[in-house]
């Protein structure tokens, strides 16, 4: 949660710092009085960063949250270089002041956005697997949610099911419950958090793609998704 708090506080202080460095650019120093121009590029810069903070919201990952963040960071930087470097009558001390706090405010915020790499967690969706390359999948993991669509219940699998948390789906291929369980909506309501999971998915072609696409669907990045055949998971 704290990690969470200082990644919404660096776009608005990185903004700050722009509205700072973008007044030592304006008015070359003291004495000068700020127009009413001045006053709406600054408050149009504070807003900025309140508003990448609301649209970072909308992102399902953090991967895209800090591509937004660092594009907003990457965007002020150049705004400030060329404000300086298009106004003549900057003074040395206007400019130096308001570099040193835009500096400041920009090392805060690329500090505070950045999240702690942890191990992402797993997911596997398969069908037609041995239940022992099964077990042998989710006793060797960490953190690993397991989504498994069999036409009948065996006593093995419902170990699997106590033991690991093995998400059954039962049905056949063409059944409607279980294309549901198996669906964008399916997947969303068992898994919340599937965007920010590696997902593997092993078994037929045709199994393959129904749930390639209710991915997708998901917005689950691509580089992400593992499509397995076989054994192989």
């Amino acid at each position: 949660m704290a990690s969470e708090v200082n990644a919404n506080h660096g776009p608005v202080l990185f903004w700050c710092g722009v509205a700072v460095a973008e007044f030592g650019a304006i008015h070359p120093g003291f004495g000068y009085p700020w127009t009413p121009t001045a006053y709406a590029a600054a408050a149009l810069l504070v807003g900025l960063g309140f508003l990448s903070v609301k649209a970072a919201d909308y992102l399902r990952t953090e991967e895209a949250r800090q591509r937004l963040r660092l594009g907003g960071y990457l965007a002020g930087a150049l705004l400030v270089a060329h404000q300086f470097a298009s106004t003549a009558y900057v003074t040395n001390l206007s400019r130096v002041g308001a570099l040193i706090l835009y500096a400041m405010a920009a090392v805060m915020a690329v500090w505070s956005h950045q999240v702690p790499q942890e191990t992402r967690g797993s997911l596997l969706i398969a069908t037609g697997l041995d239940p022992a390359a099964l077990r042998t999948r989710l006793a060797g993991a960490r953190d690993t949610v397991a989504v498994y669509r069999a036409e009948r219940v065996t006593e093995e699998l419902r170990d699997l099911e106590a033991r690991y948390g093995l998400i059954l789906v039962v049905g056949e291929e063409h059944d409607p419950r279980a294309k549901e369980r198996l669906s964008a909506s399916g997947l969303s309501r068992q898994i919340p958090d599937i965007a920010e999971r590696d997902v593997v998915v092993a078994g037929p072609r045709q199994f393959k793609r129904y749930v390639g696409g209710a991915l997708s669907r998901l917005a689950v990045p691509r580089s992400q998704i593992h499509f397995k055949s076989g054994q192989k998971v």
